[in-house]
Parts: structure tokens; C-alpha cells; sequence
């Protein structure tokens, strides 16, 4: 599955790329895969980090390694499922 975590930002670019690092050692300390830190074109979001994980619970496990920073204001976690869709003929 595909996570989703959209955030604010109120702190520097800095301490952003530092509490990227961390997301993207724990993430490669518990098995899930980094892929990447984004800006958002959505209005309501400044950035958002994406991962692949087997289930949520692996993610979770992951996220626990890494204190949420007073500079990360709120965030929502966006899970995007596989589905798989029946072949036409």
C-alpha cells in the first residue's frame, strides 16, 4: 500500500531536511520504503512525505521512531489500497 502524509511546516528548510533524514532512516531501519518528500499543489497542505508499506501496522512502526517536531503544526495519513479491477475481454 501507498501512505500519504500530508503536513504543514512552520519551521526552516533546515529542520525540514532534517526531519526528512530521520523519516528516511527509520523508514529504512523497519523495511518501509522512503519515496520521497513533495510539495503539495493542494492548498491546504505544504508538503507531503510518501511511502509504500505492507499494512498500515508496518507503518505505524516506523512513524514511532521519529517524535512529530513542534515545526509539523498537524498532518492527516492517506491510505491508498491496491484494487484490483476485472480484466475486460
Amino acid at each position: 500500500m501507498k501512505i500519504l502524509l500530508y503536513f504543514d511546516w512552520s519551521g526552516t528548510r533546515m529542520e525540514l531536511s532534517e526531519h526528512a533524514a530521520k523519516m528516511k532512516a527509520a523508514a529504512a531501519d523497519t523495511g518501509v520504503s522512503y519515496m520521497g518528500i513533495y510539495g503539495s499543489m493542494n492548498q491546504k497542505w505544504n508538503y507531503v512525505y510518501v511511502f509504500e508499506a505492507n499494512t498500515f501496522d508496518h507503518f505505524y512502526s516506523m512513524t514511532q521512531k521519529v517524535p512529530r517536531p513542534i515545526q509539523m503544526t498537524h498532518y492527516i495519513t492517506e491510505l491508498l489500497i491496491p484494487t484490483n479491477l476485472p480484466t475486460l475481454i
